[in-house]
């Protein structure tokens, strides 16, 4: 897989011609949202892309897929799309028969839930179940969803996937390990300890830092030279669950005064054993 990269800009929608639904242009958060799996069922790459803000990310705290073949390809930690065509190419090469294999006939979107909301972003806690013809489920996931409005209209600029997620299981519990990574790297921010919270995430690093702003960190040396993210973030009262499973917790941070500074939230990750920070996503 190609070495991570670092994209810190903003997305300009003059800068393409419109082609279907090419720009994200949604009159509301949520309208974004069922718009995605409106576009998805459809299958539709244009439409499907034009529900994203740019940059656009998509992060899994899941494993790397086992499966191999002409449908299936490894799971990256993060995927990066620049703009609305490479989003559209990507999807139209790789099209809809890895999901119709399987038996999917429609995704179906779960009912959103804000999380947080500023006048131009707002998280959204969500996800989806993929099922038959005959309405049978073949797989959930839970997903937190932060949207963004840039010239104007609303677009989905990143998703966090749990990837792991246990319908069945408890979700407090699941999401323990990750609550306590969250405190650690929050106890280390409060004590002015840069070194300590560095050590506190996952590398490569994805932050949603402003609208049309992704940053994708390959190191601590490159965390440490941003000093957005550490001045960002607040010490949180409360942490809250929004979803967990096996691999990967997503959590909502609430700061203490409820002010507009470091409300976001977190996906958190395990890996080989560790739980710590493997993306965040920051409201002004």
């Amino acid at each position: 897989s190609p070495p991570p990269v670092r994209i810190r800009r903003r997305f300009d929608p003059r800068s393409i011609r419109k082609r279907r639904l090419a720009i994200a242009n949604y009159k509301t958060p949520e309208a974004a949202y069922w718009a995605f799996f409106e576009r998805f069922n459809a299958q539709d790459p244009a439409g499907w892309a034009g529900v994203m803000s740019y940059p656009h990310v998509r992060v899994s705290a899941g494993p790397p897929s086992s499966k191999r073949g002409r449908f299936f390809h490894p799971r990256t930690t993060a995927r990066i799309y620049p703009d609305h065509a490479d989003y559209a190419g990507t999807a139209e090469s790789m099209g809809w028969q890895r999901f119709i294999s399987t038996g999917w006939v429609r995704t179906q979107g779960l009912e959103p839930k804000r999380i947080h909301a500023s006048e131009d972003a707002v998280l959204l806690a969500g996800g989806w179940t993929r099922r038959r013809a005959d309405d049978s489920p073949i797989v959930s996931n839970r997903v937190l969803y932060t949207l963004t409005r840039l010239d104007g209209g609303w677009g989905i600029q990143a998703r966090f996937g749990v990837d792991s997620f246990e319908p069945d299981g408890d979700q407090q519990a699941l999401a323990e390990p990750a609550i306590q990574s969250a405190f650690l790297r929050q106890a280390a921010r409060q004590a002015g300890d840069r070194e300590g919270w560095l050590s506190c995430f996952h590398y490569p690093l994805t932050a949603v830092v402003a609208p049309g702003c992704v940053e994708v960190l390959a190191d601590p040396d490159q965390l440490r030279a941003q000093t957005r993210i550490w001045e960002g973030e607040a010490q949180c009262d409360r942490v809250q669950v929004i979803a967990a499973g096996t691999t990967g917790a997503l959590l909502a941070l609430h700061p203490e005064g409820r002010s507009g500074a470091g409300r976001g939230a977190a996906l958190v990750a395990r890996r080989e054993g560790t739980w710590k920070t493997l993306a965040i996503t920051l409201l002004a």
